[in-house]
């Protein structure tokens, strides 16, 4: 009865060449393998200048302001458009006050009436950061040229004279320029808001700040590059109407099976006959799985819950579960481990869903294997 059921779908699968179609999606985020934890960190150091703007800064040159600036960062990129640094930074900061008092005023006022102002800074922050280049143009490990929006918060301390610590918000760009797959050249700007009393001088601003520029390098750790994942779509001719079709003839079959030995049983125990007790033969349950995944979709169910009546009414006989996975993709220890996945899903599902006997079931992990020349016929969980 199951050979006449499954007969047609062999015969019309078995009149269309077979073709496997592999895409890789493109995008800037989507469609990415994300790495492990410990890859895809970096470090970088630059120098370069700082000036900054407070109340009374406007009135001495803008060259006269600027002081030197130094910052450290270290970071992770999780996909290849998002990823954070921690970055400490800091030097010298000059002014002007008209307030003798103030902390950071220096010698005499001049014809103004205003004190020159000098202090030493640092500041650590925490930065979120938006590769432009890879969101909008597509993920590239050769590209020369890439800009990095970032913006983040942190603290900023004035250390001459008692100082001060203040709330700090930081937004900025990165513009990086590949020198090889390990090192870019950055050049980094940055603006640091912090609360106006950060120079000692209040007045009507709510808020002042100081914007740097740094030049300098930055050091990829290894794995450096993000994996793009990849789809296999098979054709092999067998549409899914075909395909719903005979899996709906075979839980037909595999249900008449059930009830023709229920009314078996009946007939004997009229003619007062002792019950032979037997084992339903059926043929392997075989439940395919998509690459890399262990997850079963709610046609593989359908097959399961009518296995699962089969194997209850034989409560004497042990089942195994044989799990595989395709050999040509992954290493033998991924392998290893996903075939066992597979088989021991498989194996909760009858269990746990369906009520068949734990005791009943032998979960076996056959790791990467080969037996087919179809790939995807690989990825597949045999219970026998």
């Amino acid at each position: 009865m199951l050979l006449v059921v499954v007969l047609p779908l062999i015969a019309s699968a078995q009149q269309v060449k077979e073709t496997v179609i592999v895409e890789e999606e493109a995008g800037s985020w989507r469609g990415f393998v994300t790495n492990r934890f410990w890859d895809n960190w970096f470090i970088s150091a630059g120098a370069g200048g700082q000036v900054y703007f407070g109340e009374r800064d406007h009135h001495s040159r803008f060259g006269r302001r600027i002081t030197p600036a130094f910052n450290i960062a270290v970071g992770k990129w999780f996909m290849p458009t998002f990823g954070v640094r921690l970055q400490a930074g800091g030097f010298t900061l000059k002014g002007l006050t008209d307030d003798p008092n103030n902390i950071y005023a220096k010698g005499a006022p001049d014809n103004r009436g205003l004190y020159k102002q000098e202090w030493d800074q640092f500041n650590i922050h925490v930065d979120g950061m938006v590769n432009l280049a890879n969101w909008i143009g597509g993920y590239r490990t050769d590209r020369f040229y890439e800009t990095v929006f970032l913006a983040g918060f942190g603290m900023a301390h004035a250390y001459t004279g008692g100082g001060s610590t203040k709330f700090m918000f930081v937004s900025g760009i990165n513009n990086k320029f590949r020198i090889s797959d390990a090192f870019d050249f950055n050049l980094d700007i940055n603006g640091h808001l912090v609360p106006q009393e950060f120079d000692g001088q209040v007045d009507n601003h709510r808020a002042e700040g100081f914007v740097s520029v740094t030049v300098g390098f930055t050091y990829k750790f290894k794995d450096r590059f993000f994996r793009k994942e990849r789809k296999e779509i098979v054709n092999t001719g067998v549409s899914p109407a075909m395909l719903t079709a005979a899996e709906s003839r075979l839980a037909d079959a595999i249900s008449r099976i059930g009830q023709l030995e229920d009314e078996l049983a009946q007939a004997r125990r009229k003619e007062q006959t002792p019950v032979v007790k037997q084992e339903v033969e059926a043929p392997a349950l075989y439940v395919f799985f998509a690459i890399n995944k262990a997850n079963i979709d709610k046609r593989q169910m359908e097959n399961l819950k009518s296995y699962a009546e089969i194997i209850k009414k034989s409560p004497d006989k042990k089942y195994k579960v044989f799990g595989y996975a395709d050999k040509a993709t992954g290493s033998a220890a991924f392998n290893q481990a996903l075939s066992e996945k597979r088989a021991r899903n498989v194996a909760d599902i009858l269990v746990k869903k369906f009520g068949v006997n734990a005791n009943q079931l032998q979960v076996v992990g056959k790791g990467g294997v080969s037996d087919f020349s179809d790939k995807a016929m690989n990825r597949v969980v045999i219970v026998d």
